[in-house]
């Protein structure tokens, strides 16, 4: 993957020890710092004429109007509704009225993100979206004229969609000379929508190394060492990162209250022990400059280094979201999301999802709506309710809006990936994704998992047992190991190790005592050594937190993505306990 190089703001020597200063040129560590897109100051406006064939144009006569008939008919509906807003059910209905809730929401998401992206010129937010409504923003399109007749949006044509008697009825109003107000859900009103947070400034600065007397070669491998550290970080969140290590004058620091340094400051302390080169790393509180955290000592000269880096790196960010500084850990998006679901805890998930959902409908990078598709599997694994359907073009869409030097591209691949294996069934795509994944960030332990699974369910033990391994090295201090440990759970079921899979199941819930998912590998672990009393054990606390769960459907879903070896191996085992 190619690197883009860290932005480089000045900061003052906060320890003493260190004498950090202004810089003005690019460091070539060539580690990816996320940047935002450059944005010109204030937002264009363009006009749109609806009399005749729609056009919509800048001040500079840029032609602008979005190129498929049904992005062009929902823009026109936004253009002449009250306060250019609709409820988006209503929007839903006019188009695809018959369609499940499911299937309906999922096409037009799909529409909305291509309508915002022919719009990409008038500014990220000029199309807002909630889950209850759909705005343009303020004086962004102006309409040409407010009086319309049998020219309305002449020659729109949709006849390739077989349910949009909605549209054609609010279209023949419109061209009669009546008002725009469609009633089809008994709107009449302009609907309230919920404004998005306000996300403040999260950063996070590399200090030099503090040592005493290294050779260049020590030099070298601390900074390579964190290096890797700063190219998880950028892997896992959208926050800045500043390199502060090449500074050689001293200067004032700079207001960090004002967002426009490091909020977070990590600085790698070494000494040589014999042959042993130690180091522990200390993250510091930008503001007050207290130490917030500090690693165990680790042998930079050890193997395993890769797995080092990414378990130290979740430290890390835990600590970034326990010790938020002056920023907001919401800033550490996506991992704050992701950290959100792995808790299952159910008002927790579904916060996370409206936040997500949230950010994903007002332009913010495709990412977290691959974030917002992975919420689903969370949904239906733990029983919390029905997931929104998606589709394998969905997903690739998605996709394809992220750029291939992106830093969380690896991420968006991997969660991208393990939906279409747990929500379409998409095995090929599932693999392909995921492997994608793989090579551009070959120790990202979440990406690690999603592949051994992928991987049993395609046939290949060995391969998922490999990247198993790594997956538990890697993510040692996950916050999430618990679902590596049901994973592992698996596998040992379909090689026919019975007591490794109790063993990886009774670790998970250790950790999780109210994991659904290690709960029902226990149960399974237990049916297939024919310990029938405890299987039914195991089945009863599940239905104790999830009354009414859908056993029969659990079974049927995960044999209908596995192997028939293994599928034959689940069924067996769960027929001979009477569990299904």
């Amino acid at each position: 993957m190619a690197h883009a190089s860290f932005e480089l703001h000045s900061v003052v020597s906060f320890f003493g020890e260190l004498p950090l200063t202004k810089v003005n040129t690019m460091p070539s560590n060539g580690v990816v710092a996320p940047r935002e897109p450059h944005v010109p100051q204030g937002n264009p406006c363009a006009e749109a004429f609806l009399c005749g064939p729609m056009k919509v144009v800048l001040g500079n006569g840029e032609d602008i109007t979005p190129g498929g008939a049904l992005r062009q008919a929902i823009l026109a509906i936004l253009l002449v509704a009250p306060s250019q807003t609709r409820a988006r059910r209503t929007l839903q209905d006019m188009f695809w009225g018959s369609d499940e809730p499911e299937k309906s929401s999922g096409r037009f998401r799909t529409a909305l993100n291509l309508l915002k992206r022919d719009l990409a010129l008038l500014g990220k937010d000029c199309i807002r979206a909630d889950r209850h409504s759909v705005s343009l923003a303020p004086g962004r399109i102006a309409v040409a004229n407010d009086s319309f007749g049998p020219s309305f949006l002449e020659g729109m044509d949709l006849r390739r969609l077989t349910d949009c008697e909605g549209f054609e009825d609010w279209l023949r109003q419109m061209r009669a000379g009546g008002d725009e107000r469609y009633t089809g859900d008994g709107e009449g009103h302009e609907l309230a929508r919920t404004p998005e947070p306000t996300r403040q400034h999260t950063a996070l600065g590399l200090l030099a190394p503090h040592h005493a007397g290294l050779v260049e070669d020590d030099l070298n491998r601390i900074e390579s060492f964190l290096d890797a550290i700063a190219r998880f970080v950028s892997l896992m969140t959208d926050i800045e990162i500043h390199d502060l290590r090449d500074c050689a004058d001293f200067t004032f620091p700079l207001p960090i209250d004002t967002g426009l340094g490091a909020t977070h400051l990590l600085q790698p302390v070494v000494e040589r022990r014999g042959q042993t080169l130690a180091l522990h790393l200390r993250l510091y509180e930008a503001t007050d400059r207290r130490v917030v955290w500090m690693s165990e000592p680790i042998d930079l000269r050890a193997d395993h280094r890769n797995a080092v880096v990414c378990s130290l790196s979740e430290m890390l960010l835990q600590q970034m979201v326990a010790c938020p500084a002056r920023g907001d850990p919401r800033d550490l998006f996506p991992w704050t999301a992701l950290t959100g679901l792995f808790s299952l805890d159910d008002d927790l998930i579904s916060r996370t999802e409206a936040k997500v959902w949230t950010l994903a409908d007002n332009g913010h990078r495709p990412v977290f709506e691959c974030l917002r598709v992975f919420t689903q599997i969370f949904k239906e694994n733990e029983g919390l309710a029905r997931a929104d359907a998606t589709s394998a073009e969905e997903i690739c869409e998605t996709l394809s809006a992220i750029p291939d030097t992106h830093p969380l591209l690896p991420l968006a691949l991997s969660l991208s990936g393990y939906s279409a294996h747990m929500l379409v069934g998409d095995n090929d795509l599932a693999e392909m994704l995921v492997t994608r994944s793989r090579n551009l960030a070959p120790n990202l332990a979440l990406n690690l998992d999603h592949l051994a699974v992928i991987r049993l369910m395609r046939g290949d033990l060995a391969g998922a047992e490999r990247a198993l391994d790594r997956c538990l090295r890697c993510g040692a201090a996950s916050p999430w190991r618990y679902t590596y440990n049901v994973s592992g759970a698996m596998i040992a079921i379909a090689r026919g190790d019975v007591r490794q899979a109790l063993l990886f199941s009774n670790r998970a819930l250790m950790l999780k005592p109210r994991f659904i998912g290690a709960l029902r590998y226990a149960m399974l672990g237990f049916a297939l050594s024919e310990q029938a009393r405890e299987a039914d054990r195991m089945k009863a606390r599940i239905q104790r937190l999830r009354p009414g769960y859908d056993f029969n459907g659990w079974t049927l879903g995960l044999m209908g993505r596995s192997q028939p070896h293994f599928s034959k191996t689940l069924a067996k085992g769960l027929k001979t306990t009477h569990l299904i």
